[in-house]
């Protein structure tokens, strides 16, 4: 059992292996902010951000997450062709200091080597995202691509006044997605750990 167990544990930690990505702080804001992903290999999953908020440490923020198959660019004065996939909760750390991570009720899925057009915007008055006017527009490492260079202010998202270039300041967070064949070899394992279980209660 304690072997069926190990491998169990081993197929959760390969799905939920977190990595970030982070950009510059602010100096400019706020409202909200769009964003390109790109993998540039393997599928990834988005699983929440963290950012700078212009309310002060403590107070309390909520942020629509919207989503389109897709870059962003010549889609930011209307939501047609958006999905609003949620909205999430967060606490402002300050306008100078990046917040906690806010993790996604469900993780949004980045197809490998394909854009997935993100736009994250604060509902809370007083509380909208910060983002910067000056410096790179993309950034990346070995997993992803992230390319901003649009905000929105106020609080209703694709609305208020549209701003370039401001880029999204805070951190990325996502898992890597394993192969088909980790999972295939992962579940082989977990088969013979099963059927030795077995053979050892039967003898």
């Amino acid at each position: 059992m304690k072997l069926l167990s190990a491998v169990f544990a081993l197929l959760l930690a390969v799905g939920a292996h977190a990595q970030t990505l982070t950009t510059p702080g602010p100096n400019n804001g706020s409202g909200g902010v769009f964003l390109n992903l790109t993998p540039t290999g393997t599928a990834l999953q988005f699983t929440g951000f963290s950012s700078y908020f212009s309310a002060a440490a403590g107070s309390a923020v909520a942020l629509q997450v919207w989503v389109r198959s897709g870059s962003y660019v010549g889609f930011t004065t209307s939501n047609t062709g958006w999905t609003l996939v949620g909205t999430v909760n967060g606490v402002s750390a300050g306008s100078t200091t990046e917040s906690a991570l806010i993790n996604f009720a469900a993780p949004i899925q980045l197809a490998a080597g394909q854009t997935t057009g993100i736009y994250l915007h604060s509902t809370t008055v007083g509380g909208g995202i910060r983002y910067s006017d000056t410096g790179a527009t993309t950034h990346s490492n070995a997993d992803l691509s992230l390319f901003s260079d649009t905000s929105r202010t106020g609080t209703v998202s694709f609305a208020g006044t549209q701003f370039s270039p401001r880029t999204f300041s805070g951190t990325i967070a996502y898992s890597v997605v394993p192969e088909p064949s980790t999972y295939l070899l992962l579940g082989v394992g977990a088969a013979f750990a099963v059927w030795r279980s077995r053979k050892k209660f039967q003898a």
